[in-house]
């Protein structure tokens, strides 16, 4: 069995992105890993050949954006990235995604396990959401996610490279949307610390992501602020390779307060349900 894993990113320093821990994290269980490096004005190429893996092999692009229209533009850069993936298997992670160690010998079983079985065609993949500090987590952002896929050429990226759908499906609904006998769902979590920044540079990077959505013309905001009023405290272990960022973050929240004791949660509640 091969297994590939893949990525795309560009200005992964100046957006505070854990690339360098987002890729070490699977490098142990993929015999190669492709990164397609959009062009950048901080480094992260050279910050992707300081890893010094002979498994990682790096894709340069210019990443011009054409259409700005619903975040294909992620889509489509994520299928450039699949196309150049060798495995049986292809394990996709964003550069801000990391996946725990202890999670490693479950992920490696499974797509052995179900190496023979064409019919399975994805493995999805739950999700914590870290946000404004690595001891915060917000349940209300989505849950889960396909992020390992049979790399047979069946499936492609969709949307905005939020999951994969079959090639040709002129729908392009998400494998995990479709015939549950077409995927495995797990228990296993991928950390997600997109959000883990201070307020300036999730202010940089939220305007730099809505233009892929809307356009130039989409508006952009002035200041960043936090929106506590969902979030719940994070009582487990964070994967090994993001130890020092950890370590060296400075929280830029509050103490935590029980959302059961914030009075704007209870609307919150009433419109979207309960998560926890």
């Amino acid at each position: 069995m091969k297994v590939s894993g893949f990525t795309i990113v560009r200005n992964a320093i100046a957006l505070d992105y854990p690339l360098v821990e987002s890729i070490s994290s699977i490098l142990p269980i993929v015999d190669e890993y492709v990164v397609l490096v959009g062009r950048s004005e901080d480094g992260t190429l050279d910050l992707v050949r300081s890893i010094g893996s002979p498994k990682i092999r790096i894709l340069e692009n210019e990443w011009q954006d054409t259409v700005r229209e619903s975040g294909h533009f992620f889509r489509d850069l994520t299928n450039l990235a699949l196309k150049e993936c060798a495995g049986d298997w292809a394990f996709y992670l964003q550069a801000d995604e990391v996946i725990h160690e202890e999670d490693l010998p479950g992920l490696v079983q499974l797509m052995r396990e179900n190496l023979g079985k064409p019919e399975i065609l994805a493995i999805q993949l739950r999700y914590r959401h870290f946000y404004g500090d690595y001891r915060t987590v917000n349940p209300y952002f989505y849950r889960k996610a396909i992020r390992i896929v049979r790399n047979d050429g069946l499936l492609v990226s969709t949307a905005d490279a939020c999951g994969f759908a079959l090639k040709g499906d002129p729908t392009g609904r998400n494998v995990q949307d479709g015939p549950p006998e077409n995927f495995l769902k797990t228990r296993i979590y991928i950390s997600h610390y997109s959000w883990v920044k201070p307020p300036e540079t999730c202010r940089a990077k939220r305007n730099t992501m809505v233009k892929h959505y809307h356009g130039d013309k989409a508006p952009e905001l002035e200041t960043f602020e936090y929106d506590l009023r969902m979030t719940i405290p994070f009582r487990g272990t964070h994967p090994k390779v993001m130890e020092k960022r950890v370590a060296e973050y400075r929280s830029p929240l509050p103490p935590h307060r029980s959302r059961w004791l914030t009075p704007s949660f209870y609307p919150y509640l009433l419109r979207h349900g309960y998560k926890g």
